[in-house]
C-alpha cells in the first residue's frame, strides 16, 4: 500500500501528504505559489505574531496575504498570551484561510525569550489555555507545530497528545528534537513521532532530517505519519516535493532543465515585483537566488554578485548569464 495516501484535516483534505513547512523569511506568497505548482499538499505562511496581528501592524498583516491558487493553505501563528492568540486565530479565519496553526517548538532566542514557540513547552498548563481559547474562537481546523520537548534528552509529546487531544486540535506537526538541540540532524528522533502516530486520535505529521526524496518516504515508513513537511531542500528545489512523490510511486527523480529553472528564478521575481515592488523585491529575491544555485557550477560567482544587484534588469542579465554559460 502506498504511503502517499491523502489525509483530512477536519474540513481540509491534504493531498498529496508532504507539505511546505513554514519557513520564516521564505514562505511568502511569490515562493508557495511556485512551490504550490509542484504538487504541495498544503503550503504555510511564516510565523505571524499575535501580538502584531492584534495591534494591526502593518508588516505582520503583509504575511497573511494569499492567493487562491495556494490553497489549502495554513497561517501559522505565535504568542503565549491565549486572549491576543484567539483573537489572531479569528482574524485569520476572517481573512478565509483553510487551516490555523499554532507554532510550539521554534527555538529562535528572540521567540523563545518572548515565551512563545518553543518556551511553552515549559509550560503545559498555558499550552492548553492558548488550545482551548484559540478553538473556542474558530471554526477552522487548528493544528500545532511542536518539537519532542525543551530540554535535552526531554520528551513530553505523550502529555502534548493528551492535552491537544483533549483541546479539539485537529492535527499535529511534530519535529523529533527538543529546542535545545536547535537543529542538529544527529539529534532527530524519528522513533519518537512514531511511537505518537501509533496512538494518535488525529493526523500526525511528521517534520525533521529531510534532505532527499528519499528521506521523504524513509520518513513515512519509519514514523507511521499521515503526512511528512519538508523545508529547506525546497528552498534549493521548488520541484522537490513533486519528485519526492515520483521517487515514492516510480522511484523516479523528477527535475528540470537549467533553462526553467532559470526561468522559475526570474518568475518567482516578477510575483515579488508584483507584491512588493521592484525595490523591495529584488532584496528580498537576494536570499532565494543563493538558495536556488547553490550547488550549481560557478554558483559562487552569482553569490558575490547578488548582493549588489538593485534592479531587475540587473538580475535577469545577473541570471541569463549564468545559466546560458
Amino acid at each position: 500500500m502506498s504511503c502517499l495516501k491523502g489525509f483530512k484535516v477536519q474540513s481540509a483534505f491534504i493531498d498529496p501528504p508532504v507539505v511546505l513547512a513554514p519557513l520564516a523569511g521564505f514562505t511568502d506568497s511569490p515562493f508557495r505559489r511556485i512551490v504550490k505548482e509542484f504538487s504541495a499538499g498544503l503550503t504555510y505562511t511564516e510565523m505571524v505574531s499575535s501580538m502584531g496581528v492584534y495591534f494591526k501592524d502593518k508588516k505582520t498583516l503583509e504575511l497573511l496575504n494569499f492567493e487562491e491558487e495556494e490553497r489549502p493553505i495554513a497561517a501559522q501563528i505565535f504568542g503565549h498570551d491565549p486572549d491576543s492568540m484567539a483573537y489572531a486565530a479569528k482574524y485569520v479565519e476572517e481573512s478565509g484561510f483553510d487551516i490555523l496553526d499554532i507554532n510550539v517548538g521554534c527555538p529562535t532566542p528572540k521567540i523563545v525569550n518572548s515565551g512563545a514557540g518553543g518556551a511553552l513547552l515549559k509550560n503545559l498548563n498555558l499550552l492548553e489555555a492558548i488550545f482551548v481559547k484559540v478553538k473556542r474562537a474558530v471554526k477552522i481546523p487548528v493544528t500545532i507545530k511542536t518539537r519532542k520537548g525543551f530540554a535535552r534528552d526531554e520528551n513530553v509529546l505523550s502529555e502534548i497528545l493528551k492535552i491537544a487531544e483533549g483541546s479539539g486540535i485537529d492535527a499535529i506537526t511534530i519535529h523529533g528534537i527538543t529546542v535545545e538541540e536547535s537543529f542538529k540532524k544527529n539529534c532527530e528522533d524519528w522513533s519518537s513521532i512514531r511511537e505518537i502516530a501509533s496512538k494518535a486520535r488525529i493526523p500526525i505529521v511528521a517534520n525533521g532530517g529531510v534532505a532527499k526524496e528519499e528521506d521523504v518516504e524513509k520518513m513515512f515508513i519509519e514514523t507511521g505519519a499521515s503526512g511528512v513537511m519538508v523545508g529547506r531542500p525546497v528552498l534549493q528545489r521548488p520541484w522537490f516535493i513533486k519528485s519526492s512523490v515520483e521517487y515514492i510511486e516510480k522511484k523516479s527523480l523528477f527535475d528540470i532543465s537549467l533553462e526553467a529553472k532559470m526561468n522559475i528564478i526570474l518568475r518567482h521575481t516578477e510575483l515579488e515585483m508584483e507584491q512588493k515592488g521592484e525595490e523591495r523585491a529584488i532584496i528580498e529575491m537576494r536570499k532565494f537566488v543563493i538558495h536556488y544555485v547553490s550547488g550549481l557550477r560557478n554558483a559562487s560567482y552569482v553569490k558575490q554578485k547578488i548582493n549588489k544587484i538593485k534592479t531587475y534588469r540587473e538580475l535577469e542579465s545577473l541570471i541569463r548569464a549564468f545559466f546560458v554559460c
